[in-house]
């Protein structure tokens, strides 16, 4: 019984809480690519850190001007050495040059906040959820989970999204980067401006060092915060050194098929079906590593 127990817990997690990790997979180059997309190297970021290699996929689609800023600072060497100065538990993970440490560092000119975009018709949208609880609705687009409501479409800020760190003031992120971890912080959603998402390495997002609560997560020695060693967009990497990644279409069939898997909960395993309502972060976008023959 114990055992059966434990296999119905794995199996519980597996389905209900399926991580980005798990949607990490290794394909071989001679495998159909139907419904899958090759990612261009131009806009994958990757972070090498002293807790392993994160990739970022940016999103000039939707927020083109702090996807420049980011893509100029990663040229320019901006984000080699510095560290994730505040992080907490089950919230976020934020890195850059904390304002007291920028010494003769140069100050940036502070960014027009990009936190929505009108609704475009030809875009690749696919519904999910309408109403949903924060937004008129919720869907897919382009491989990103968003909300529209009058009109306006932002990305939702799921685990493992990115966006740019500010004062108080809508206008005023310059540089410092947030990955979301934990649990989904929706008000934070059309209250950042967010670029990108995590798409491979959770695992190092995971083991970044934490910050303690009561100082806000901020880590006050900059000896025991994780180091991003380099950072470098795909494109400015040796082949050796690139990740081949893919992700599934969120327009194509097989996405759409795991949705209504999702939803419907058919697996035996399940006792109460639920009520068909899905939240937008809880279906994964698979992503896979190309690997040739």
């Amino acid at each position: 019984m114990k055992a059966l127990l434990i296999s119905g817990l794995a199996l519980a997690l597996a389905l209900s809480f399926a991580s980005a990790e798990a949607q990490q997979k290794t394909a071989t180059a001679s495998e159909t690519k139907i419904g899958w997309q090759a990612l261009p190297q131009d806009n994958l970021l990757y972070l090498d850190t002293d807790q392993g290699r994160i990739v970022i996929l940016l999103a000039p689609q939707f927020a083109p001007e702090h996807v420049k800023r980011v893509k100029e600072l990663v040229k320019n060497r901006f984000y080699d050495g510095v560290t994730f100065y505040r992080v907490i538990e089950g919230f976020v993970a934020q890195f850059g040059v904390p304002e007291h440490e920028w010494g003769n560092r140069a100050k940036l000119t502070p960014m027009k906040a990009e936190f929505s975009w009108p609704v475009r018709g030809a875009d690749p949208y696919l519904l999910v959820q309408r109403p949903d609880l924060l937004a008129e609705e919720t869907g897919f687009n382009q491989g990103f989970a968003v909300a529209r409501e009058q009109n306006q479409e932002w990305l939702v800020h799921c685990p493992g999204v990115v966006n740019m760190a500010r004062a108080n003031e809508p206008d005023t992120a310059v540089a410092d980067i947030a990955i979301m971890m934990g649990q989904a912080p929706r008000h934070l959603d059309k209250n950042m401006s967010a670029f990108g998402k995590v798409i491979w390495g959770h695992y190092a997002v995971n083991r970044v060092r934490r910050g303690e609560a009561t100082e806000g997560g901020v880590i006050g020695s900059a000896a025991a915060r994780t180091v991003i060693k380099q950072a470098r967009l795909g494109s400015e990497l040796a082949a050796d050194r690139q990740l081949p990644l893919e992700m599934l279409s969120t327009n194509s069939s097989e996405f759409s098929q795991s949705l209504a898997e999702h939803r419907s909960r058919t697996h035996v395993f399940y006792q109460h079906k639920g009520n068909g309502n899905m939240d937008v972060c809880y279906p994964q976008v698979s992503v896979r590593l190309i690997k040739a023959v």
